[in-house]
Protein backbone atom coordinates (compact mmCIF):
# COMPACT_ATOMS: atom_id res chain seq x y z
CA UNK A 1 0.00 0.00 0.00
CA UNK A 2 2.53 2.34 0.89
CA UNK A 3 4.05 1.51 -2.58
CA UNK A 4 1.16 2.47 -4.51
CA UNK A 5 0.78 5.72 -2.62
CA UNK A 6 3.91 6.91 -3.55
CA UNK A 7 3.36 6.20 -7.07
CA UNK A 8 0.09 7.93 -6.49
CA UNK A 9 1.74 10.90 -5.14
CA UNK A 10 4.90 11.47 -7.63
CA UNK A 11 1.86 11.32 -10.63
CA UNK A 12 0.09 14.16 -8.64
CA UNK A 13 3.46 16.06 -8.56
CA UNK A 14 4.57 15.60 -11.97
CA UNK A 15 1.14 16.36 -13.45
CA UNK A 16 1.10 19.64 -11.62
CA UNK A 17 4.80 20.76 -12.38
CA UNK A 18 3.15 19.79 -15.89
CA UNK A 19 0.11 21.88 -15.74
CA UNK A 20 2.46 25.09 -14.64
CA UNK A 21 4.92 24.59 -17.34
CA UNK A 22 2.06 24.68 -19.81
CA UNK A 23 0.39 28.02 -18.01
CA UNK A 24 4.13 29.57 -18.64
CA UNK A 25 4.40 29.20 -21.90
CA UNK A 26 3.72 32.38 -24.11
CA UNK A 27 0.29 32.31 -25.38
CA UNK A 28 0.39 34.06 -28.71
CA UNK A 29 3.65 33.67 -29.86
CA UNK A 30 5.29 32.90 -33.67
CA UNK A 31 9.20 32.19 -34.62
CA UNK A 32 10.21 32.09 -37.86
CA UNK A 33 13.70 31.05 -38.66
CA UNK A 34 15.16 31.99 -41.65
CA UNK A 35 18.72 31.90 -42.79
CA UNK A 36 20.68 33.27 -39.76
CA UNK A 37 17.59 35.72 -38.61
CA UNK A 38 15.18 34.54 -36.52
CA UNK A 39 11.55 36.38 -36.20
CA UNK A 40 9.23 36.27 -33.36
CA UNK A 41 5.41 37.84 -33.33
CA UNK A 42 3.71 38.27 -30.78
CA UNK A 43 0.22 40.69 -29.58
CA UNK A 44 -1.82 41.40 -27.19
CA UNK A 45 -5.29 43.23 -27.59
CA UNK A 46 -3.79 46.61 -28.58
CA UNK A 47 -0.32 45.44 -29.73
CA UNK A 48 1.88 43.96 -32.18
CA UNK A 49 5.48 43.31 -31.44
CA UNK A 50 8.09 42.07 -33.96
CA UNK A 51 11.62 40.73 -32.73
CA UNK A 52 14.15 40.54 -35.29
CA UNK A 53 17.98 38.68 -34.15
CA UNK A 54 20.73 37.50 -35.33
CA UNK A 55 24.24 36.79 -34.30
CA UNK A 56 26.05 36.68 -37.95
CA UNK A 57 28.47 39.07 -38.00
CA UNK A 58 27.87 40.41 -41.74
CA UNK A 59 24.08 40.16 -41.12
CA UNK A 60 24.26 42.31 -38.69
CA UNK A 61 26.42 45.15 -39.32
CA UNK A 62 24.46 45.32 -42.95
CA UNK A 63 21.18 45.95 -40.36
CA UNK A 64 23.24 48.46 -38.13
CA UNK A 65 24.67 50.38 -41.05
CA UNK A 66 21.90 50.54 -43.54
CA UNK A 67 18.72 50.08 -40.71
CA UNK A 68 15.51 48.26 -42.10
CA UNK A 69 11.91 49.05 -43.16
CA UNK A 70 9.37 46.71 -41.58
CA UNK A 71 5.91 46.14 -43.77
CA UNK A 72 2.48 45.39 -42.20
CA UNK A 73 -0.32 44.01 -44.82
CA UNK A 74 -3.22 43.36 -43.29
CA UNK A 75 -4.57 41.74 -46.43
CA UNK A 76 -2.03 39.16 -46.59
CA UNK A 77 -1.03 40.01 -50.17
CA UNK A 78 2.99 41.86 -49.43
CA UNK A 79 1.38 45.37 -49.73
CA UNK A 80 3.31 47.52 -48.87
CA UNK A 81 0.89 50.61 -47.53
CA UNK A 82 1.95 50.36 -43.66
CA UNK A 83 5.74 50.49 -42.95
CA UNK A 84 8.63 51.55 -40.26
CA UNK A 85 10.97 52.89 -41.68
CA UNK A 86 14.61 53.57 -39.35
CA UNK A 87 16.73 55.37 -39.18
CA UNK A 88 14.94 57.83 -41.26
CA UNK A 89 17.93 58.92 -43.02
CA UNK A 90 19.71 56.04 -44.23
CA UNK A 91 23.38 57.24 -44.07
CA UNK A 92 25.37 54.31 -43.66
CA UNK A 93 27.01 54.08 -40.28
CA UNK A 94 30.78 52.53 -40.12
CA UNK A 95 31.76 50.13 -37.84
CA UNK A 96 34.00 51.31 -34.64
CA UNK A 97 36.49 48.67 -34.72
CA UNK A 98 38.77 48.10 -31.41
CA UNK A 99 42.54 48.06 -32.25
CA UNK A 100 44.28 44.61 -31.94
CA UNK A 101 46.25 43.92 -28.79
CA UNK A 102 49.45 41.91 -28.37
CA UNK A 103 50.46 41.30 -31.79
CA UNK A 104 46.12 40.36 -32.36
CA UNK A 105 45.20 39.82 -35.92
CA UNK A 106 41.60 39.98 -35.58
CA UNK A 107 39.94 42.91 -34.75
CA UNK A 108 36.98 43.19 -32.67
CA UNK A 109 33.39 45.79 -33.52
CA UNK A 110 31.89 47.72 -31.18
CA UNK A 111 28.32 47.25 -31.67
CA UNK A 112 27.05 49.15 -28.86
CA UNK A 113 28.76 52.56 -30.10
CA UNK A 114 26.95 51.93 -33.10
CA UNK A 115 24.16 51.58 -31.64
CA UNK A 116 24.18 54.78 -29.08
CA UNK A 117 25.70 56.77 -32.46
CA UNK A 118 22.59 55.94 -34.85
CA UNK A 119 19.85 58.52 -35.30
CA UNK A 120 16.41 58.56 -33.19
CA UNK A 121 14.28 59.66 -35.93
CA UNK A 122 12.59 57.43 -38.05
CA UNK A 123 9.56 57.00 -40.91
CA UNK A 124 6.01 55.43 -40.39
CA UNK A 125 3.68 55.61 -43.54
CA UNK A 126 -0.11 54.50 -43.49
CA UNK A 127 -1.61 54.33 -46.57
CA UNK A 128 -0.06 57.56 -48.21
CA UNK A 129 0.70 59.21 -45.40
CA UNK A 130 4.07 59.66 -44.20
CA UNK A 131 5.06 60.83 -41.03
CA UNK A 132 8.71 61.45 -39.47
CA UNK A 133 8.76 60.26 -35.63
CA UNK A 134 10.90 60.04 -33.06
CA UNK A 135 11.75 56.20 -31.92
CA UNK A 136 11.62 56.64 -27.89
CA UNK A 137 9.02 59.90 -27.83
CA UNK A 138 6.41 59.86 -30.27
CA UNK A 139 2.27 60.70 -31.33
CA UNK A 140 1.74 57.17 -32.86
CA UNK A 141 2.73 55.13 -29.43
CA UNK A 142 5.17 53.26 -32.05
CA UNK A 143 8.64 51.99 -29.74
CA UNK A 144 11.65 50.30 -31.70
CA UNK A 145 15.17 49.98 -31.10
CA UNK A 146 18.56 48.20 -31.12
CA UNK A 147 20.03 45.96 -28.10
CA UNK A 148 22.58 43.26 -28.15
CA UNK A 149 21.67 39.97 -25.90
CA UNK A 150 23.43 36.64 -25.23
CA UNK A 151 25.10 35.30 -23.17
CA UNK A 152 28.17 36.69 -24.71
CA UNK A 153 26.16 39.84 -26.04
CA UNK A 154 26.72 39.15 -29.40
CA UNK A 155 23.40 38.52 -30.62
CA UNK A 156 21.71 41.41 -32.52
CA UNK A 157 18.06 42.15 -31.93
CA UNK A 158 15.43 44.74 -33.47
CA UNK A 159 12.42 45.29 -32.01
CA UNK A 160 9.12 47.15 -33.05
CA UNK A 161 5.89 47.74 -30.84
CA UNK A 162 3.29 49.02 -32.90
CA UNK A 163 -0.61 49.54 -32.32
CA UNK A 164 -2.90 47.33 -34.15
CA UNK A 165 -4.53 50.26 -35.06
CA UNK A 166 -1.76 51.80 -36.67
CA UNK A 167 -1.31 48.60 -38.71
CA UNK A 168 -5.47 48.30 -40.49
CA UNK A 169 -8.03 50.28 -41.16
CA UNK A 170 -9.83 47.64 -39.74
CA UNK A 171 -11.91 48.65 -37.02
CA UNK A 172 -12.29 44.87 -35.59
CA UNK A 173 -8.33 44.81 -35.90
CA UNK A 174 -8.28 41.81 -37.98
CA UNK A 175 -4.98 40.65 -38.39
CA UNK A 176 -5.58 37.11 -39.05
CA UNK A 177 -3.74 37.47 -42.81
CA UNK A 178 -1.19 39.59 -41.77
CA UNK A 179 1.58 39.57 -43.62
CA UNK A 180 5.21 40.96 -42.28
CA UNK A 181 8.16 42.03 -44.84
CA UNK A 182 11.50 42.73 -43.23
CA UNK A 183 13.62 44.86 -45.68
CA UNK A 184 16.90 46.61 -45.64
CA UNK A 185 17.23 50.04 -46.78
CA UNK A 186 19.31 48.85 -49.66
CA UNK A 187 18.21 50.82 -53.30
CA UNK A 188 17.20 48.18 -55.71
CA UNK A 189 19.12 46.71 -57.84
CA UNK A 190 18.94 45.00 -61.51
CA UNK A 191 18.22 41.48 -59.74
CA UNK A 192 15.24 42.83 -57.72
CA UNK A 193 13.79 44.53 -60.73
CA UNK A 194 14.04 40.50 -62.71
CA UNK A 195 12.40 39.28 -59.24
CA UNK A 196 9.51 41.48 -59.99
CA UNK A 197 8.43 40.00 -63.32
CA UNK A 198 8.54 36.77 -62.26
CA UNK A 199 10.39 33.77 -59.85
CA UNK A 200 13.85 32.53 -60.62
CA UNK A 201 13.90 28.80 -60.38
CA UNK A 202 16.66 29.21 -57.60
CA UNK A 203 14.61 31.24 -55.74
CA UNK A 204 14.15 29.71 -52.01
CA UNK A 205 10.18 29.87 -50.44
CA UNK A 206 9.13 29.15 -46.90
CA UNK A 207 10.64 29.05 -43.58
CA UNK A 208 12.13 26.89 -40.49
CA UNK A 209 10.30 26.93 -37.66
CA UNK A 210 11.96 26.68 -34.06
CA UNK A 211 11.44 27.09 -30.33
CA UNK A 212 7.77 25.91 -28.87
CA UNK A 213 6.03 29.18 -30.40
CA UNK A 214 4.03 28.06 -33.32
CA UNK A 215 5.55 28.54 -36.44
CA UNK A 216 4.37 30.53 -39.67
CA UNK A 217 3.91 30.08 -42.77
CA UNK A 218 6.36 30.84 -45.58
CA UNK A 219 5.67 33.54 -47.71
CA UNK A 220 5.57 31.50 -51.14
CA UNK A 221 7.84 31.40 -54.11
CA UNK A 222 10.00 34.32 -54.75
CA UNK A 223 10.54 34.71 -50.99
CA UNK A 224 14.30 35.55 -50.26
CA UNK A 225 15.75 36.85 -47.27
CA UNK A 226 19.11 37.19 -47.41
CA UNK A 227 21.27 37.86 -50.69
CA UNK A 228 24.46 36.03 -51.48
CA UNK A 229 27.12 38.69 -50.82
CA UNK A 230 30.90 39.67 -51.97
CA UNK A 231 32.89 41.63 -49.53
CA UNK A 232 32.32 44.75 -51.63
CA UNK A 233 28.13 43.81 -51.27
CA UNK A 234 26.53 44.07 -48.04
CA UNK A 235 23.68 41.62 -47.29
CA UNK A 236 20.39 42.03 -48.60
CA UNK A 237 17.73 41.12 -46.57
CA UNK A 238 14.52 40.49 -48.62
CA UNK A 239 11.83 38.58 -46.64
CA UNK A 240 7.85 38.29 -46.47
CA UNK A 241 6.18 35.39 -43.99
CA UNK A 242 2.61 35.33 -42.50
CA UNK A 243 2.40 36.63 -38.61
CA UNK A 244 0.09 34.02 -38.06
CA UNK A 245 -2.03 35.77 -35.54
CA UNK A 246 -5.32 34.39 -34.14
Amino acid sequence: MRFIGLLLFFAVVLGTTSVHATIQEPINASLITDQHINYTVKDDDDYVMLTISTSHKETSLSILRHGLTVYFDDTGDKEKNVFVKYPYHSTPQRPNRSRPQNNEEVTSIDYDEIIDDLPGEAEFAFYGDHQEFHKDLNAFDISLGYQMTGEEQDVLQYSIKIPKNRITQDKKLDLSKLTIGVFTNLPQNKSDNEDMRGSSPNMRGGNQRGGRGRGGSGGGPGNRSERPSTQNEPVRIDYWFHADLD
